[in-house]
């Protein structure tokens, strides 16, 4: 066993490995490959803030909803905001109170701080958001400026 251990070493000196100009090539291919895949795998798990839209909106549910309450309860009408908060998933609901708590407009790196929520998980539910039409996004330098939708800003 030692002899085989002095053989391989043995072979391993000043000649055993030399870079060459496939291997160089070999290399700038992979690490080309490598950062592609890194870059469609952000832009597809990542979608920005501004390109979305609302595909599933809550708005006619929130309607139905006020307008049950209010003929149950024979008093005024259930203010929209509320009724859509008790719609919303709890994740969901802590961010748009978050808004309404500051006027109906924040950034969403306030957002992140106020609710306490990593900037992915505020990015997550922000999508969510969005795509139920309970608010929007508009780019604010190096941040998205979100907004509540204006039928949630009306007040009955």
């Amino acid at each position: 066993m030692r002899e085989f251990i002095l053989e391989i070493v043995g072979q391993r000196g000043p000649m055993w490995w030399h870079w060459t100009q496939q291997d160089t090539n070999l290399l700038i291919i992979t690490v080309t490959a490598v950062v592609l895949l890194a870059v469609v795998l952000i832009l597809l798990l990542f979608p920005r803030l501004r390109g979305l839209s609302s595909t599933e909106s809550i708005r006619p549910m929130v309607e139905t909803q006020r307008v049950e309450e209010s003929e149950e309860t024979q008093k005024k009408e259930s203010r929209t905001i509320e009724v859509a908060t008790r719609i919303l998933e709890p994740d969901e609901r802590r961010v748009v109170e978050a808004l309404v708590e500051a006027g109906g407009t924040m950034l969403q790196k306030e957002i992140s701080h106020e609710v306490g929520y990593s900037r992915v998980k505020t990015h997550r539910v922000l999508v969510r958001l969005i795509r139920r039409g309970v608010v929007t996004a508009e780019k604010y330098y190096n941040t998205n400026r979100i907004e509540l939708a204006d039928w949630l800003k009306e007040n009955p």
